[in-house]
């Protein structure tokens, strides 16, 4: 008995559009991110979607109400599908980290194994939290289609744990767009099998630019 599991990153926000490190920040979509969580509703319209967990912040919720549209779903909230915490890094941007903190920013972008943020979360942490909220779902769901909706650095550290890769490889793969699909089947003996990863196909280009920006990997020009 298969289970699907649906994963979207949450939409646009404006401190996307700026490479300012969100995190805990609790922003709500943009005008472009709703447009976003909307493209993907609609490529999941046949989808027989039968629950629905969310990320406690707005964006993901948002997210998923967009893409839940007329199902008479409940909307879960799992804090396990949070993003990382920044700390002290969130509202800056790479270059302002960098002169706040020398150094750090090369880890994040090259190390993340070996990284604390002040007042934030590890890469380890987050990504033993995510593994742990992903299969407490799937077991209390087995043989259902789920969907969830996450962030960018959650999801990517979860198929990169899928794939047996270490936390300091999380870059090197395929970046996770703005409300891209990541579609993965769970076999009754927890085997998983991934079968889309950051698929955003769906979204018009105009509306795909950015959505792969990573504050403290990309900058914006003044």
């Amino acid at each position: 008995m298969k289970t699907k599991v649906i994963m979207v990153r949450h939409g646009e926000t404006e401190w996307n559009v700026l490479c300012k490190f969100l995190g805990s920040v609790d922003l709500p979509l943009n005008e472009k991110g709703r447009r976003q969580a909307g493209y993907a509703q609609d490529a999941l319209k046949d989808e027989h979607i039968e629950v629905i967990y969310s990320s406690p912040m707005k964006r993901a919720c948002e997210t998923a109400e967009i893409i839940r549209g007329d199902r008479t779903l409940e909307i879960h909230t799992d804090a396990g599908l949070r993003e990382i915490s920044c700390g002290k890094w969130e509202g800056l941007d790479g270059r302002e980290v960098e002169e706040r903190y020398p150094g750090q920013i090369a880890l994040w972008g090259s190390r993340p194994e070996e990284l604390r943020i002040e007042g934030g979360d590890t890469f380890l942490e987050v990504s033993e939290r995510i593994v742990d909220a992903f299969f407490r779902i799937v077991d209390a769901n087995r043989g259902k289609t789920i969907l969830m909706t996450s962030h960018m650095i959650c999801l990517t550290l979860l198929l990169i744990h899928f794939e047996g890769k270490r936390i300091n490889e999380m870059w090197n793969v395929k970046p996770i767009g703005n409300a891209a699909l990541n579609i993965v089947e769970v076999e009754e003996d927890n085997e998983i099998r991934i079968t889309a990863w950051s698929d955003d196909g769906f979204v018009p280009e105009e509306d795909r630019k950015g959505s792969v920006l990573v504050a403290g990997r990309n900058y914006i020009e003044e």
